[in-house]
Formats: structure tokens, C-alpha cells, sequence
């Protein structure tokens, strides 16, 4: 018993010939992909729909688009019939796809739901869809059973049963009240890790790309999850070369060959080789390259000539232009990249412990073979002992002597003859010279941006009434902890942290694994922006490590911090200050300069000493005399250094010459210990 095609819809076969139309259609999915983001801020979701009139295996292509992706069309997997109303008959991409629009509207009755055959009394059908959408009628609930006995049913996925669900997509329409909860899942799961895969079936592969090789006709990747099955080659370490890994150039010798690039690892049972055709083979050349993260979908596995499994992935049958790789991005990694990172972390930490332990053990016999070694004679010490008294002689008659050149003479006193006098003449330091300025009470050159804002006190950008209080929609008042507000305001300093001029530039180490958090969701500011003074505290590592280390590489940028008073205190009031941020590419555009390792580079320290000489005078000058007082005695009263008013001020007689600017400061949250904290950075700001 068969139901004919609702009123108000029409079928595929008449849908393919209305071009840029409102339609109503319905069908059932015969094939689909996974959701993904478009290139803008928008999901997307593709699959093939199918009804009488249009065949099973030919079908129309559906692309669907929503803001969000729980507002995409859940589709547990082939079987399931689909209704949509108002969509397009449009072209992409040289095929015809009905396109989704702001007024289209959806609804879908699960394959597990519906019954095999039309009942002669009622029909309960529940299904799944949009709050904003009609609710199908009896007559197209009836046709969605047609639709779905079209065909044999056990061709299609297996029905997954309906999960519970705590996201807004429920029966009955989105964020729509009645009705239990449930969650659409795509049909058989075809995601495995590298461990568990076997011959001669699909899966879904996320892993890391350790070596690209462009082999005749495809492309061989050779990607790696951190997961060990013994059917694969066995890498192991200190070889070269192995399995054609070395290998440059091309097959047939056309192109020049290199020297054979050792394995790099991971070793062991961890690598899989997966040879990607056409059209594959062709976007991986263009996109993919060592180390990115890729997805493979519908890899088949199957026996290399060597017994060791591989993979394979050809182009679809139906859809021969569709490529089934994609990269994943580490910055927005999803769950499975972390998973993988973790195990890669697992196994760098135990390939360097297992690598010292071995290298230990290889030390330690070679001492043990060295003892054992027959001692010398009699006669072979003598002969060893006058060896080494006439190599003694020798070297104590040159250097006597000393050294000569080709004039028979000794280059060093020829150098000594030569050598100039300095020039006393010279000119003074930026330094000196600004110095003169200061006293003589002249402006430093300090610009700062958006001139044509007026500059606010720092009593106004520190209250919180006027920019700050907020009121709900139910009327309720309350005040934001911080918002994201950009001032100008004209300072001086008055303070600075750290008290060492070396430490305002610090190693900061880019890793594949940032995007890790072992102590679970990272507490990120609300502009992106961590916390500066926990990071100066923290991120000052011993010059002696590494420049790389388990995927870490050394970048120097600037985190230093400063205390900025208020110009124009009130006199009735007392003076505002507040500790403002510098770092990164702000504090390059304050400096114009690059960070590098201060502590050895005295050239690049004492011209920041010099810059920042022009933005707070000799303030410098007056805390390290306070710290020299302070290691003296250390009860002496190290209070207000720049005011004067401490102990030390009144030693040194008067307070810094510090000289006031204008700058730009921009106001952000750092989450801590779960309550938001405000903080401020320099921005915009440069010394001349």
C-alpha cells in the first residue's frame, strides 16, 4: 500500500526542471556528508535525496546552510526522509543542488521510527525539526513511509536508536518545548583509530602527515596517529632509508636525487603508508603538507606486497570530483586532534626516556670494554712515556717563541704596533644628549595615536559608574567587571616591572600542543589576551635549554609591565595610578624594536636602556639606588620610590625625573579562579 505525493509538493524529476523556485519536495537520503563550516560564518550540511520519480541511485544533491550547526538538519543516516519547504534549484559548481534559503524550513522522520509497511488505522509518526517549522501532516507522513520502503531497507545504515541529548535540538522543533530529548547520529561510525583497523573495510582516519611522497600517479602519504598495530612496518631507530623513506626525487631517476634524509620518526609500529588517486592526490599536492593534521575518509585498508597493511583511497563512483581529505586546523582543533596531540606528547616524553636509558646502557659497556682492555708492558709504557715528553718539549719551544706569520714574524706584536688609539673626541649617547633635555625640561618624544580623541584621566577610566553599570532587560542594575573600552590618557611612570631591564623580554615557546590544557577548558580573556604579569612570572626559562624541544620552538617577544600616574593629579585628591601591560606587538611598536635574548646581548640592552631612558628619565637610576640601599640595610623604608617620600627618596634627595606623554590604553578581562579580572594594556604608543 503506497500514498501518493503530498499536495503543495512535487516531485524530484519536476524539481530538477524549475530553476530559481520555491519548492516544496520531499525524499529519502541516500547518501550524506559530514556537517562542516564554510568559508564564512555559516554550516553546512550535503546530501542526496531520492523519490519515485528520480531514482535511488541518481538522486538530487542538497546543500544546506544555518548559522549555527545544531540549526542543520540531523540525519541518522541513509533511510531517513527528509521534508523540505521552500528551496532553490540552483547551480554549484557545474551540478544542480537545491539551496537552502532563510525562509526554507525542515523536518525529518528517523529510519528507526518508521513502520515497514502504511498501517489501516492511525499513524503516529514523530519527527524532528525546526521550531519556526509546520508540523507535517498526515498526508506527508504517510508519503515519508512510501519513501522509505522504496527499497530494500536492509541496504540502508543501520538504525542508530535516539540518545539523550542536552542541546536545544529536540522532537517537536528546536528550543521547542514537549516531547524527550533526542540526538540524530550519523550512520555506522567508520571513524577508527590506527590500532584497531582491519582488511578490506572503510574508515574515517584522522592523523598527522609525517612524509609526503609523490609516487607515479598518486600521492603517498604517510600519516600517523600515535596509535601502534604490529601489521605495520616497524621503523627503527638510528636506521636510514627504510622502506624508500629516504627517497627523492622521482622513481624513474628523472629529477636529482639527495642524500637519503633519515626517519624522524615516531618509531616503531606507529606509521601507515595511505595512497591517495585522483582527485585526491591532486588537492593534497596543492594543500597538505608534513606535519598538518588531515582527515581521509572512506580509506580502504588492504595488504601491501610486503604483508603490511596500507591504505587506500580512490575517487567516488558517484561523485568523481569529491575530495575526501581535509586539513584540520591545530589553532580550532576539534577533539580527535587533541586525542591525537596527547599521544604524541605520551610518546615523545617515553621515546626521550627510553632513548637516555639506552644510550646510558651503551655508555656503560663501552667503559666496561675499556677496563677489560689488556694493560700495556713494560717496554710499551717506556716507548708511550718518551712519546709524550718530546710532545711536551715541543710545544714549550713554540710557544716560547710564539706564533709567526709568513715574514717570519710574531703577528700579535705586529697587530699591537697597529693598533689605534681611541678617540676621545667621540660623540655622546643618545642617552647623555636626552638627558641635557630633561633637565632643560623639554617633551620627550613619545606619539601616540588617534590624536583627535581627547585624553581622559586616569580617575575617569578607573571608575566604574559611568561606563560600567548596566541594566538588565528585567530592570535589575549591575556592574560589568571590565569592558572592552580604548582611551588616551597623558602619565608618567612612575614604576616598572621586572626591576631587571633583561627580563622584559622573555622565551616564549610555540608548540603544536598549546592547543592541549591538562587541567581541562582554558580560562581565556575576553579579547584573546592572557594575563601578562602571570606570564612575566612564569615564562622566564634558563638560557640553557634547547632552541627546540619536543616540537617547541624559541621565540623572544616583550612582557614587561608598568605604573602610570595620572600628569595632572588633583591637589585636593590623591594621585590615580594604574598598572598598564606592555607586550608582544604592542611593546615592538612602543620600542621599535625586535625581542631577543637581553642577557646576551648587551648591545640590544643598552639601547632599550636608552629608549626607555626617554620614556620615564632616571627612574632606573633611582631604583637601583634603592635596591643598593636595600641590600645595605634591609629595614631602611623603600616606600613610593618615585615620590621621594620614602627613606630612599629623601637620601637621594628628590624624586625622578619622570616627564609625562600621552598614550593609548585599552581595557580586557582575564578570567581567574573563575571570576573576571580587569586589566589594562598599552597600545598604539611609540617612542620616536
Amino acid at each position: 500500500m503506497t500514498s501518493d505525493i503530498p499536495p503543495g509538493f512535487v516531485d524530484l524529476y519536476t524539481a530538477a526542471t524549475r530553476v530559481n523556485t520555491n519548492l516544496n519536495v520531499m525524499g529519502v537520503i541516500t547518501d550524506y556528508l559530514p556537517t562542516a563550516p564554510t568559508k564564512g560564518t555559516d554550516w553546512m550540511s550535503t546530501f542526496s535525496i531520492a523519490d519515485p520519480t528520480s531514482g535511488y541511485d541518481s538522486g538530487q544533491r542538497v546543500k544546506f546552510f544555518r548559522p549555527k550547526e545544531t540549526e542543520l538538519p540531523r540525519i541518522q543516516g541513509t533511510g531517513d526522509v527528509i521534508v523540505l519547504w521552500n528551496v532553490k534549484l540552483k547551480e554549484w559548481s557545474g551540478e544542480n543542488f537545491l539551496i537552502s534559503n532563510i525562509s526554507t524550513n525542515w523536518a525529518i522522520f528517523a529510519q528507526a521510527a518508521i513502520p515497514e509497511r502504511l498501517p489501516s488505522t492511525q499513524l503516529n509518526l514523530d519527527c524532528f525539526k525546526e521550531a519556526k517549522s509546520p508540523e507535517p501532516t498526515l498526508v506527508e507522513k504517510r508519503y515519508a513511509v512510501t519513501l522509505c520502503n522504496l527499497r530494500d531497507r536492509s541496504t540502508y545504515s543501520t538504525p542508530v536508536p535516539y540518545a539523550p541529548r542536552t542541546d536545544s535540538l529536540k522532537p517537536g522543533g528546536i528550543g521547542g518545548a514537549g516531547g524527550t530529548s533526542g540526538t540524530l547520529i550519523g550512520g555506522r561510525n567508520k571513524f577508527s583509530l590506527i590500532k584497531d583497523v582491519v582488511v578490506d573495510t572503510f574508515y574515517d582516519l584522522t592523523a598527522q602527515v609525517v612524509k609526503i611522497y609523490p609516487a607515479q600517479g598518486c600521492v603517498e602519504l604517510y600519516i600517523t596517529d600515535y596509535t601502534s598495530n604490529n601489521l605495520l612496518y616497524n621503523y627503527e631507530w638510528g636506521r636510514e632509508g627504510e622502506n624508500g623513506l629516504g627517497r627523492d626525487g622521482d622513481e624513474y631517476g628523472y629529477a636529482p636525487r639527495a642524500t637519503k634524509k633519515q626517519w624522524r620518526g615516531p618509531y616503531g609500529h606507529f606509521t601507515m603508508t595511505v595512497s591517495l588517486w585522483e582527485p585526491h592526490s591532486h588537492w593534497t599536492r596543492a594543500h597538505v603538507k608534513e606535519d598538518d593534521f588531515v582527515q581521509l575518509r572512506n580509506v580502504r585498508i588492504k595488504y601491501s606486497q610486503n604483508a603490511k597493511l596500507e591504505g587506500v583511497l580512490h575517487s567516488d563512483r558517484r561523485w568523481p570530483s569529491k575530495v575526501d581529505v581535509g586539513v584540520l586546523s591545530k589553532e580550532d582543533a576539534d577533539d580527535r586532534v587533541k586525542d591525537v596531540l596527547r599521544r604524541k606528547r605520551d610518546y615523545l616524553n617515553k621515546f626521550k626516556k627510553q632513548s637516555e636509558e639506552f644510550v646510558n646502557e651503551v655508555r656503560g659497556q663501552k667503559r666496561k670494554q675499556e677496563d677489560s682492555v689488556k694493560p700495556l708492558s713494560k717496554t710499551q709504557l717506556k716507548k708511550r712515556r718518551k712519546l709524550e715528553r718530546e710532545t711536551k718539549g715541543q710545544e714549550k719551544k713554540q710557544s716560547a717563541s710564539g706564533p709567526t706569520n709568513e715574514n717570519g714574524t710574531n703577528p700579535h706584536s705586529t697587530l699591537m704596533a697597529t693598533k689605534t688609539p681611541l678617540n676621545k673626541n667621540s660623540t655622546t649617547s643618545p642617552l647623555q644628549l636626552f638627558r641635557g633635555h630633561a633637565r632643560a625640561d623639554i617633551s620627550p618624544p613619545v606619539v601616540c595615536a588617534h590624536s583627535s580623541i581627547p585624553p581622559r584621566s586616569l580617575s575617569s577610566i578607573l571608575c566604574l559608574e559611568k561606563t560600567h553599570a548596566h541594566t538588565t532587560a528585567n530592570g535589575t542594575s549591575c556592574t560589568l567587571p571590565f569592558q572592552n573600552i580604548c582611551s588616551r590618557a597623558t602619565v608618567r611612570v612612575v614604576d616598572f616591572f621586572p626591576h631587571d631591564l633583561a627580563d622584559f623580554a622573555v622565551r616564549h615557546r610555540t608548540s603544536e600542543f598549546d592547543a592541549l590544557s591538562d587541567d581541562g577548558d582554558h580560562d581565556d580573556s575576553s579579547d584573546g589576551t592572557s594575563d601578562v604579569n602571570s606570564s612575566i612570572q612564569s615564562a622566564t626559562p634558563s638560557d640553557e635549554e634547547p632552541e627546540r624541544s619536543q616540537g617547541r620552538e624559541k621565540k623572544w617577544e616583550w612582557r614587561f609591565c608598568l605604573l602610570l600616574e595620572d600628569a595632572n593629579p588633583s591637589m585636593e585628591k590623591a594621585r590615580d595610578r594604574i598598572k598598564v601591560y606592555v607586550a608582544d606587538q604592542d611593546a615592538e611598536f612602543l620600542l621599535k624594536m625586535d625581542a631577543e635574548n637581553l642577557r646576551k646581548s648587551s648591545n640590544v640592552l643598552s639601547q632599550l636602556r636608552e629608549k626607555l631612558f626617554i620614556l620615564w628619565g632616571d627612574l632606573e637610576e633611582h631604583k637601583t639606588r634603592a635596591g643598593a640601599l636595600q641590600e645595605r640595610d634591609p629595614n631602611r623604608d623603600t616606600r613610593a620610590i618615585s615620590d621621594g617620600t620614602g627613606t630612599e627618596g629623601k637620601v637621594a634627595g628628590s624624586k625622578p625625573r619622570t616627564i609625562p606623554f600621552q598614550c593609548c590604553l585599552k581595557e580586557y578581562g582575564v578570567k581567574e579562579q573563575g571570576k573576571w579580572k580587569r586589566r589594562f594594556r598599552m597600545f598604539g604608543t611609540t617612542i620616536q
